[in-house]
């Protein structure tokens, strides 16, 4: 394979992604095996998985491709709707892990179908609206999918993440499938190759976009992940979450240079996230918690969708 994955991948930016697959059966090829271990991998860490995911997304409105989408549908511009936003869509992908996405009578698999429709849909009204380029391409839904799993392929170790080698390649395996479902070809899902693959384009999408991009963001990126960290903390009983924060915790996982120096509050706050982390990768009771406390959020009992 070419060590350029991330060359190999803009190849996409000329092609939308494909229609959702119908499938009765599932596919031939799928080791149901590694397909349960990786949701079950989700499972034992979805507290940490979470925040990892939530990290992502507050240094992914850096890039345009990603961003533009957000800004142009109008639903999370504000804490109150942001936080209905995502909390939505966290709530899908743990919907894929707990559920069956395989079984085509499932409430995982009408799940996965809603989001690849809304997807299209968006890109739809932006064509419609005359927006710039192409939006919802190939190369985006990668960069999505990198932005979902990226973090925790890249810091299994400094997250604290509970479980083998074996196991995070079996959620990579998972991932390759929700990317299958997704709408995303075979040459444009950075799951489809294994964890090493996704581990170095990851890597090359952390260092030669993602980072870049937050020393020089596009024009609404502190709106939006303020509008995001500020609804964040409608969830709790103080200002918990700053973009400033979160991004400066992000960047001290990857051993980078911070964007600038953190106010006195904000460097509280990245110590708060740190303290998280360390009682999540030490203290099982702990773990046990967060992981009830996070399920019993994501996991409602109605999700109508």
């Amino acid at each position: 394979m070419p060590e350029d994955r991330l060359k190999q991948l803009r190849s996409g930016s000329s092609k939308d992604i494909g229609p959702f697959p119908v499938l009765t059966d599932s596919p031939s090829e799928i080791d149901i095996d590694k397909f349960n271990n990786g949701r079950k991998y989700f499972q034992n860490n979805v507290a940490i998985c979470v925040v990892a995911m939530l990290c992502s997304l507050v240094s992914g409105f850096s890039v345009v491709n990603l961003l533009e989408p957000l800004v142009f549908t109008n639903k999370s511009n504000t804490p109150k709707k942001s936080l209905k936003r995502y909390l939505d869509t966290v709530r899908h992908v743990a919907l894929w892990h707990y559920g069956d996405i395989l079984d085509p009578l499932s409430l995982a698999r009408k799940s996965i179908r809603k989001v690849h429709s809304m997807h299209k849909s968006v890109r739809n009204h932006m064509v419609e609206a005359n927006t710039d380029g192409r939006h919802f391409t190939q190369y985006d839904m990668s960069l999505v999918q990198a932005g979902f799993v990226g973090f925790i392929i890249l810091y299994p170790e400094e997250l604290g993440l509970q479980g083998s080698k074996s196991d995070l390649e079996d959620f990579v395996y998972f991932w390759r499938w929700v990317g299958f479902f997704s709408g995303i070809d075979e040459d444009n899902n950075i799951c489809i190759h294994g964890l090493d693959d996704a581990y170095r384009i990851c890597k090359q999408v952390e260092n030669e976009i993602v980072y870049p991009a937050l020393f020089n963001p596009p024009k609404h990126f502190h709106s939006m992940a303020k509008a995001f960290t500020d609804g964040l903390c409608l969830l709790s009983f103080c200002r918990v979450y700053t973009p400033e924060s979160v991004i400066g915790f992000s960047l001290d996982m990857a051993n980078k240079k911070r964007r600038h120096d953190l106010s006195f509050f904000d460097t509280c706050r990245v110590l708060y996230l740190k303290l998280s982390v360390f009682l999540l990768k030490h203290c099982s009771w702990f773990r046990r918690l967060a992981n009830r406390l996070v399920e019993s959020l994501v996991l409602p009992k109605h999700f109508d969708f």
